[in-house]
C-alpha cells in the first residue's frame, strides 16, 4: 500500500476530532439531534482549518445506518463510502473547474433525483467564491427551495466574495484559525502515536510556523520526519529557516537603541545564515508585537507563548522603551513587510526600512519637548511663555553675594567699558511694578477690593488650595476641570478654557456649587470660582491648526523626505518677549 501523509491519515472522523472549533461543531451536533437541519450553510475560514473535514463528518451524520446522528459510526457502508470519497450521495464539487452557468445548469438538474442509499443527497460545492456572477445567480433558486432530500455545503476561503444574495439564503459557520497550544497538544498526540522522535520546543516551532492551520502543522510535521530521525529545535530552524530568538532579540535592542551599526551587522549575519529576509520580517514584527504586548500587560506571562528565559529576556529590552515607541517602531516595521515581499532586493529594503526606524529612539513627543523648554525657562529664571496679565508671576530673585564675589573674583582685571554696578545683599527684595495699562489697572482694583479674607489668602496659596480641591473631586469631573487653566485674579480663582476645551464649561458651571464648597473646606475662606473661554484661542480647532501646519515650507518638506505625518499639534502661546516674531506652533 502506497504511504499515506499525515494529513489524510488523521483527519478527523467524528465531530469530537474536530480541534478548535467547538462553537461550529455544537450548533451542528444540536442541529442533527433536534432535527433542525438547514438546507443550506456557508462553511468559510483559513486553510487547514477543517471546512472540508466538517463537510464530510456532516454528511456522515446525516445518512449514518443509525442516523441522523450527532455521532456516526464510521464503520457502516455509508460511512466508508464517504470516507473513501466512492458515496454517489455525497457529491463534492470543485468551484474553480466548475464555475460555469453550464456546471450549475447541470447540477439543478440531478439535484431532483432522490438518494440512493442514504437519507439525504449532500452537495460540498469547495472553493465556491470561484464561481463566476451568472453561476451564482443561476444558483439561486435552488439555493433557497431545494428538494427536501438535497443539502447545500458551500466551503470559501474568501468570504468577501460571497454575494449577498447567496449568503442571505445560508446558514454561515466562521471557521477560526487555531491556537498554537491547540495544535502542539494535537501534534505531540499525533508524533506519540506515529513515534516520532520531536523535541517539545520543536513542537511549539512546528505550531507557529503553521500559523493556526492543522493540515500546515501536519505538513511540516511530514517532512520534518523525512529530514531527521530526531527532531530537534536547531533542525526545525534549518529546513524551515526560522530565525533564532537571540537574533530577535539583538536585532530589536539595536533597533530600539538606534544602534544602527549592530543593526547592518545582524542583517548581514541573516544572510550568511541562508534565513528568509522576508520569514525574517515577519517574525520581526511578531516580536515586535510580544514587546508591545509585554509592556502594557501586567502579566506578559499569561498572555504571550514564551519561555522563562524567553520572558526575562524580553523584559529587558522593554525597560528602555515606552509604549509610544515602541508602536511607532512597529508601524514602521509592518510598512516594512510590504517593501520587502515586493522587492527584488529584499536584504537592501529591509536594512533601509531598520535603519529609518533606528531614528525613532532619539525622538521626543513635541510635548514633552515643550514641557522641557518651560521648565528650563522657570529654573533660569526669566518669564515663560505665558506673559499675560492677571496671572500672578514671582519677581526675579537677586543673585547671591556668594555668587557675586565669585564671578568678580574670576578675573584678575576689570573688563574694559561700563563696570556694573555692585548690589549689596538684599534685606528685603521689593515686588516690582506689575506695569501700567488698562490690565494692571484692573489687577490693582481688584487687589484694593478683596475682602480682608481674600487677601489673607494670597495667590500661592489659593493655587495649592485649589491643587488639594482637584484630589477631592471624582475623576470624570475632575478630568474635565484639569483641561483648565488656574489663575488667580484679585482673589477669585478663574478656570480658563482654551477653544478646544471649551465644550467642559456647561459640565463644569453645572457642578461650580459643589467645588467651590469643597474648596472653602481646604482654604478655610468662601473664594469665588469663575469659568471663562480664552477668546483668543476659541473657535481654534486642532484640524485647523494641522492644516495650516502643513503648508509650512520647512514642515512640508520634512514630512515628504521622512514620509511622515503629522500625529498632533500644540499650539503655543505668544510671548511678548519674543524677538524674532512669527507666528509659534
Amino acid at each position: 500500500m502506497s504511504y499515506l501523509v499525515l494529513a489524510r491519515k488523521w483527519r478527523p472522523s467524528g465531530f469530537d476530532d474536530l480541534v478548535g472549533q467547538e462553537p461550529i461543531t455544537r450548533i451542528l451536533k444540536n442541529a442533527i439531534s433536534q432535527g433542525k437541519i438547514a438546507h443550506a450553510y456557508i462553511f468559510s475560514g483559513p486553510r487547514g482549518v477543517g471546512k472540508t473535514s466538517s463537510a464530510r463528518i456532516f454528511a456522515k451524520a446525516l445518512n449514518c445506518k443509525e442516523g441522523p446522528t450527532p455521532a456516526p459510526c464510521g464503520v457502516c457502508g455509508s460511512c466508508t463510502a464517504i470516507t473513501d470519497g466512492s458515496s454517489v450521495d455525497v457529491i463534492e464539487i470543485d468551484g474553480a473547474s466548475n464555475n460555469s452557468v453550464d456546471d450549475i445548469r447541470d447540477l439543478r438538474e440531478r439535484v431532483k433525483y432522490a438518494p440512493s442509499g442514504g437519507k439525504y443527497k449532500v452537495y460540498i460545492i469547495d472553493e465556491v467564491h470561484m464561481l463566476s456572477g451568472s453561476a451564482f445567480n443561476a444558483l439561486l433558486k435552488t439555493l433557497e427551495e431545494p428538494p427536501s432530500h438535497v443539502i447545500f455545503v458551500l466551503a470559501t476561503t474568501e468570504m468577501k466574495k460571497i454575494p449577498a444574495t447567496v449568503l442571505s439564503r445560508c446558514q454561515h459557520m466562521p471557521f477560526r484559525r487555531i491556537s498554537s497550544s491547540e495544535i502542539r497538544a494535537r501534534l505531540k498526540h499525533i508524533a506519540g502515536t506515529e513515534g516520532i522522535d520531536i523535541a517539545p520546543p520543536a513542537l511549539g516551532l512546528v505550531a507557529r510556523a503553521a500559523d493556526g492551520s492543522m493540515r500546515d502543522s501536519l505538513t511540516i510535521l511530514d517532512q520534518l520526519s523525512s529530514f531527521t530521525s530526531e527532531i530537534t529545535e536547531e533542525s526545525v530552524k534549518s529546513l524551515l529557516g526560522i530565525a533564532d530568538f537571540g537574533l530577535l532579540a539583538k536585532v530589536s535592542t539595536a533597533l530600539i537603541a538606534g544602534n544602527r551599526l549592530e543593526i547592518l551587522q545582524s542583517i548581514n549575519l541573516l544572510t550568511e545564515q541562508g534565513i528568509d529576509i522576508r520569514a525574517f520580517t515577519k517574525e520581526l514584527i511578531q516580536f515586535f508585537r510580544d514587546l508591545l504586548v509585554a509592556r502594557v500587560v501586567r502579566s506578559p506571562e499569561d498572555a504571550l507563548d514564551m519561555s522563562a528565559d524567553e520572558l526575562a529576556a524580553v523584559r529587558e529590552i522593554i525597560a528602555g522603551t515606552s509604549e509610544d515607541q515602541l508602536t511607532l517602531m512597529l508601524s514602521e516595521i509592518m510598512k516594512a513587510e510590504t517593501d520587502v515581499r515586493g522587492s527584488s532586493s529584499p536584504r537592501l529594503a529591509l536594512e533601509m526600512a531598520l535603519m529609518k526606524a533606528s531614528f525613532l529612539s532619539a525622538m521626543k513627543p513635541i510635548k514633552d519637548v515643550i514641557e522641557h523648554l518651560n521648565r528650563q525657562q522657570k529654573e533660569y529664571g526669566g518669564p515663560g511663555p505665558d506673559t499675560r496679565a492677571g496671572i500672578s508671576k514671582e519677581p526675579a530673585k537677586a543673585p547671591a553675594k556668594d555668587e557675586l564675589e565669585s564671578t568678580v573674583g574670576s578675573h584678575s582685571t576689570p573688563a574694559a567699558g561700563p563696570q556694573p554696578e555692585m548690589i549689596p545683599e538684599p534685606q528685603a527684595v521689593p515686588v516690582p511694578d506689575a506695569g501700567s495699562g488698562p490690565e494692571a489697572a484692573f489687577e490693582k482694583e481688584a487687589r484694593s477690593d478683596a475682602s480682608p479674607e481674600e487677601a489673607s489668602a494670597g495667590g500661592t496659596d489659593i493655587l495649592a488650595f485649589w491643587e488639594r480641591t482637584l484630589m477631592r473631586i471624582e475623576s470624570p469631573l475632575a478630568a474635565k476641570i484639569q483641561q483648565a487653566k488656574a489663575e488667580v485674579r484679585g482673589g477669585e480663582l478663574f478656570l480658563v478654557l482654551n477653544g478646544g476645551h471649551a465644550v467642559f464649561e456647561d459640565s463644569i458651571n453645572k457642578n461650580l456649587r459643589d467645588i467651590e464648597n469643597i474648596l472653602e473646606e481646604e482654604a478655610g475662606s468662601r473664594i469665588k470660582i469663575r469659568v471663562t473661554v480664552d477668546s483668543a484661542k476659541k473657535g481654534v480647532r486642532k484640524k485647523d491648526l494641522k492644516e495650516k501646519v502643513k503648508e509650512e515650507p520647512l514642515i512640508k518638506e520634512a514630512l515628504e523626505l521622512f514620509d511622515g505625518r503629522i500625529v498632533d499639534v500644540t499650539q503655543m502661546e505668544k510671548s511678548e518677549n519674543i524677538k524674532n516674531g512669527g507666528d509659534h506652533v
